[in-house]
């Protein structure tokens, strides 16, 4: 036989051993291209996030680019050299207006190899649309005065592309909600008792393709002082309430003392994150009307009252009190503030029996340190129902209602909304306008 016959022979024998390999210990399949979220626009500024994973071999290269007719533009080409890993989270900035690209359909091209022998490559081409055009906005109402602690309302328009709308307080999101057909929106926003100085406060709109709209609007912050109040902590407190927290919480143990400085922090900020939690989605109607309802009774502690706690003489911790106590006859009844729906009816920690009421459109009332509770979560109220009794439950030293105004979560001055005066003149006397359309 041919030395010929012989080489292609071992050549041959070569691939089918090769092949075995392959099919025994190789990787014949390619990357898997995985996206995070899924994307339909291409904005501006767009962020594009995606994961290449291969569980057999590493990524070595990873390329984007984006096709319109004719015209395809790359936008990164990712080499990793063999060291890429089994898997990469990748992160790109699209500018479209950069690379060219006008409004309109487009082509994303994301193609992804692994370091095996045959270099297996996956390619992904998604459907896109180019939108750079950001929403209109523009402010309708005039007076915009707002307290530290206190809330304040906006009446806008907005162009029909805008997915979401609303104040921007610092790095707070206040969103706007339609009340008329036309796009017409009104946002209601809060200053925080702490809130910086001075606090930027803006109008903003976003498209689906995220492109943004921000605009200033005249407004007046008017700076407010709140009292500095020491509050002595007693052993008979401590005896008579922190085996209430001791029973409810496995975590809670030592000493009267060191389960109440764990109950007035710790258990303080989980209270304050599940109210933020209830608080975060509302109804989108406006539900309540006219100044809310305050209980009878004389107040015992102020909204943002900001408290030092001491025990035989030292102090101990400094909290912020975000309400207003109002003391009456013991299990007084407590009325609903204003209409609304019953987001949360149950114990909640400091604030002990709780109901929290969804007035529409970002407000919320919290009712706490209930004897009893008269109502259940998803029910409908109307102003003056019956909710609960005053009490003593969480941490409460005496029979008491502690009452708390939200907007978005964040807790402003209650006598704000119990005030008739000042609904009309921040609140109504705004949406008029809109109305008579």
């Amino acid at each position: 036989m041919s030395k010929r016959f012989f080489f292609l022979t071992a050549l041959i024998l070569v691939f089918v051993l090769i092949g075995i390999w392959a099919i025994i210990k190789g990787d014949l399949t390619p990357p898997k291209i995985i996206f995070s979220k899924d994307m339909g626009f291409v904005g501006q500024n767009q962020e594009l996030e995606f994961s290449v994973e291969d569980k057999k071999s590493e990524i070595v290269s990873v390329q984007v680019s984006i096709k319109q007719g004719n015209n395809e533009k790359k936008i990164s080409n990712l080499e990793f050299s063999g060291k890429g890993g089994h898997k990469q989270d990748i992160k790109l900035l699209i500018k479209p207006l950069v690379l060219g690209l006008k409004d309109g359909r487009a082509t994303l091209i994301i193609s992804a190899r692994d370091s095996f022998l045959f270099k297996n490559e996956s390619r992904v081409e998604k459907k896109v649309m180019v939108d750079t055009l950001p929403p209109q906005i523009s402010i309708r109402s005039l007076s915009h005065n707002i307290n530290v602690g206190g809330s304040g309302s906006v009446l806008y328009s907005v162009s029909k592309d805008a997915l979401k709308s609303g104040i921007l307080a610092g790095d707070l999101f206040f969103e706007g909600y339609p009340v008329t057909s036309d796009g017409t929106y009104a946002a209601y926003f809060a200053l925080p008792w702490d809130a910086s100085n001075p606090i930027p406060i803006m109008l903003m709109a976003q498209d689906s393709a995220g492109n943004t709209t921000k605009i200033s609007f005249p407004h007046l912050i008017l700076r407010k002082e709140f009292r500095e109040v020491k509050m002595d902590i007693s052993d008979s407190f401590l005896n008579q309430k922190m085996p209430e927290f001791s029973a409810r919480y496995d975590n809670l143990r030592g000493s009267n003392l060191d389960i109440y400085l764990k109950v007035n922090n710790w258990l303080r900020k989980e209270c304050d994150r599940r109210i933020k939690a209830v608080c975060s989605k509302s109804h989108p109607q406006r539900l309540w009307d006219g100044a809310f309802l305050r209980t009878e009774g004389s107040p015992e502690a102020q909204y943002a009252d900001n408290r030092t706690y001491c025990y035989q003489g030292r102090e101990i911790d400094k909290q912020v009190h975000l309400g207003v106590d109002i003391a009456a006859l013991e299990q007084f009844p407590v009325k609903a503030a204003n209409n609304g729906i019953i987001v949360f009816a149950d114990y909640l920690g400091i604030y002990g029996n709780t109901v929290i009421i969804d007035h529409g459109q970002g407000i919320f009332s919290l009712s706490s340190h209930l004897s009893s509770i008269k109502v259940k979560s998803g029910v409908e109220v109307k102003k003056g129902d019956i909710i609960g009794n005053t009490g003593t439950t969480g941490l409460a030293g005496g029979d008491h209602l502690h009452f708390s105004m939200l907007v978005h979560g964040v807790f402003v001055n209650p006598k704000e909304w119990w005030d008739p005066h000042w609904i009309k003149d921040n609140i109504t006397a705004k949406l008029r306008p809109a109305q008579s359309n």
